[in-house]
């Protein structure tokens, strides 16, 4: 590195196997007596391409001669057994200021910490400048008016505070500095620097194996319009899972249909895999992607204002998706390809309508109560792979009534538009049926009684007397038993569980003057009678998808009574906060996490106290802070890890091993690499200083824990066994339950 123009301290590197003796004689044939020196670790565990530790052993600095063989036992002794390990002999360089860099050209990111005095502190997580680059600009910079760093003087590290002085030409010139050496080693990097007397000193580097960073830097869009209609409110575990996974697979087939070759759609995957994501319980589409999505088909202009238009959207944004764009060869074909499906449309849609109704009648004749787990997670696949992956005909059916309606729309007046509007659904015809239903239970004394009383077995018993009722009663059910409040929650009792609603609903249909809803005739045109034709189909489909998702439900429920008579969870609510892939038997398992399933719940209830926005915007992968009324500011820092756990804190002000199983959060002021030990134990990390190149930092994303960095006050305001969320994307704690 020396000869690629890199200033860097003279070093002597050593395997650790190497006797001290010879150690000693190289660097006192190196170095002068009166040289200071630094001993650093270099494992195969901490300085590898596919694993980076940043220093997670030991480094000792300001070294004498003459105490050489002490460190050299220290920084040894602190090695893994049996492990690839070297150890580095460095000259000593006591920077005025110091820090670490991370770089990584390919998403055109690099982010600098740094620091009055010695590089340490800022590896330790000491409050520190926080420097952001994009595109090789300074994009963000967090300072203050003061610091506390370490500083070598009269050859002893001292702690020392000083006032904040603008820097930044040191800051660019440290830029281009790891620009260099990611260039000369082709992959991005992590790298140690110090200024000294006028001159900047690269003291080591090493591979980035865990980016600190999104992604990309391109904004997210979250809206929760149309979404926010089929599934208000907050949605269990189980929904959200089952949700994501049917539109992944839903629209990768619906685009594949449609003639978008099967690499882009791999390459692309995850696209489709947060079409919809989950904020705080609430479920949001996520519609940079839905953006990104649509730029594969052909017409992306006009398509994207259809669809702005069918899911009534908050947020309309302008997203890049040149590179999404379609390929010559299916912009030839598309076209001839869409007449041609047209042309088979009605006869398809028949098809897979005959086939949802034979399913959801046969359903009826199922003896749930006989079905083992095993039986239940294969009808879920079954209905899954053969019925719900052919939903992308719905979003084709949609897909032309709303670019017929942008066309019908234009100009007309408000009456023009009513008439348009008026065509024959599947919520008209179930008005209909329920006010049937409800007189014709009602005109009967005894039925109308049980119904008053809500004494499900009586009126059951009743039907058996009356079978002109029950099966009208059956009838309905068959129909629309899937139909019902929050009906696409899995976790929503439908109204063959909830007895008590249904008599409330009859009763009331049955004491109103209701009138069957008679349609009077229009005088359309063909694009109008085609309109309201799919529009017409649009509906029977969403009450053909609730009753699916009643079948699903049922399902989930048998699997989970036998859950809990075999032990697997305390109640059969409880797998409503299990992962759908569990549930459904994509994933097998020999135990289930009840821990895990108590903390979700704990979550679920928790998230009822926030209010998030019906639309937001996360820009440059900074996120809005989205808390409740009671949360303070210092509750939010910033997200070093991604990802988000539930648990019991422990909060250490200082260094000490916790009883075992005693927690699941670590809370403490910062780190060194002797807490790596305890950070591997924990599934979610909060530290009150520091920043995302600090050592917590890095180990934690080497690890895949979820963490926050800079929660000030983080040890005075949480204590042991404190209830708490960490959002590591977000860089918020929550205190769930103290």
């Amino acid at each position: 590195m020396k000869s690629a123009g890199f200033n860097i301290p003279s070093f002597l590197s050593f395997d650790c196997s190497e006797k001290f003796e010879e150690v000693e004689r190289q660097t006192r044939l190196t170095y002068q007596p009166k040289q200071l020196l630094a001993i650093r670790s270099s494992s195969t565990l901490e300085d590898k391409k596919e694993k980076s530790y940043a220093g997670a052993f030991m480094t000792e600095l300001g070294i004498q001669l003459d105490d050489l063989k002490e460190s050299w036992i220290k920084v040894k002794d602190s090695l893994p057994v049996g492990n690839e390990g070297g150890i580095v002999i460095q000259e000593f360089i006591p920077g005025e200021y110091s820090g670490v860099a991370f770089i990584d050209s390919n998403m055109k990111r690099a982010s600098i910490n740094a620091l009055p005095g010695l590089c340490k502190a800022v590896v330790e997580g000491w409050d520190c400048e926080h420097y952001n680059f994009f595109e090789e600009k300074i994009l963000e910079r967090k300072t203050k008016e003061s610091y506390h760093g370490l500083h070598f003087e009269n050859k002893e590290i001292i702690k020392k505070h000083s006032t904040y002085t603008e820097r930044s030409e040191i800051i660019l010139d440290v830029f281009q500095l790891a620009k260099k050496v990611e260039e000369h080693f082709g992959v991005p990097q992590d790298i140690e620097w110090t200024y000294h007397n006028g001159e900047l000193y690269l003291l080591q580097s090493r591979p980035i194996s865990r980016s600190p960073w999104h992604d990309s830097l391109e904004n997210m869009y979250f809206d929760s319009a149309n979404v926010g209609e089929s599934y208000g409110g907050i949605i269990c575990p189980l929904t959200s899972s089952f949700v994501r996974r049917l539109y992944d697979i839903l629209y990768i087939d619906l685009l594949r249909n449609s003639g978008v070759e099967k690499r882009k759609l791999e390459r692309n995957r995850k696209i489709f895999e947060n079409l919809v994501s989950l904020v705080y319980g609430r479920l949001y589409y996520r519609m940079d992607n839905w953006y990104r999505m649509m730029a594969m088909l052909p017409g992306y202009e006009r398509n994207k204002k259809n669809l702005e238009h069918m899911l009534s959207l908050n947020l309309r944004e302008q997203v890049n998706v040149t590179e999404f764009q379609p390929s010559l060869f299916l912009r030839l074909i598309y076209v001839p390809r869409v007449i041609w499906k047209f042309l088979f449309f009605n006869r398809t849609m028949r098809r897979f309508k005959m086939e949802l109704k034979t399913m959801i009648k046969d359903s009826k004749n199922w003896s749930l109560e006989n079905f083992s787990t095993v039986e239940c997670q294969k009808k879920i696949q079954f209905i899954f792979n053969n019925h719900l992956r052919k939903a992308y005909l719905t979003v084709e059916n949609d897909t032309v009534m709303m670019t017929l309606f942008a066309k019908l729309s234009r100009n007309k007046s408000n009456e023009d538009m009513m008439d348009l509007l008026n065509f024959p659904s599947a919520s008209s015809e179930q008005v209909n049926a329920l006010t049937q239903l409800s007189r014709s239970l009602c005109d009967n004394t005894k039925i109308k009684n049980s119904l008053n009383k809500k004494d499900r077995l009586t009126f059951m018993e009743l039907l058996k007397i009356f079978p002109n009722l029950k099966k009208q009663y059956i009838d309905y059910l068959e129909s629309y038993g899937g139909r019902f409040a929050n009906e696409l929650k899995l976790e929503t009792p439908d109204i063959n569980e909830d007895f008590g609603t249904f008599s409330d609903l009859v009763l009331a249909y049955a004491s109103k003057k209701t009138k069957n809803l008679v349609r009077k005739p229009n005088n359309d045109n063909y694009l109008e009678k085609l309109f309201k034709k799919f529009a017409t189909r649009r509906e029977e489909f969403r009450l053909l998808r609730a009753n699916m998702f009643a079948i699903i439900r049922r399902l989930v429920l048998r699997i989970a009574d036998q859950w809990v008579e075999e032990g697997y969870i305390k109640d059969r609510n409880d797998i409503f906060f299990m992962d759908w892939g569990q549930v459904c038997g994509e994933n097998t398992q020999n135990q289930i996490d009840t821990t895990k399933i108590d903390y979700y719940k704990k979550e679920y209830d928790f998230f009822k106290s926030f209010d998030p926005p019906a639309f937001f915007i996360v820009k440059n992968g900074q996120w809005p802070t989205l808390t409740n009324k009671q949360n303070q500011k210092e509750n939010i820092g910033i997200g070093a890890s991604s990802g988000q756990a539930t648990g019991r804190a422990i909060v250490l002000k200082e260094f000490s091993i916790p009883e075992p199983d005693s927690y699941e959060i670590l809370v403490t002021k910062r780190t060194d690499p002797g807490w790596t030990a305890i950070m591997a134990l924990s599934q979610g990390i909060v530290v009150e200083h520091g920043g995302i190149l600090s050592h917590a930092s890095i180990v934690a994303r080497e690890l895949g824990i979820p963490a926050v960095i800079g929660v000030k006050g983080a040890c005075s305001k949480y204590i042991s066994g404190d209830l708490l969320y960490v959002d590591g994307d977000k860089g918020m704690v929550h205190r769930i339950k103290n």
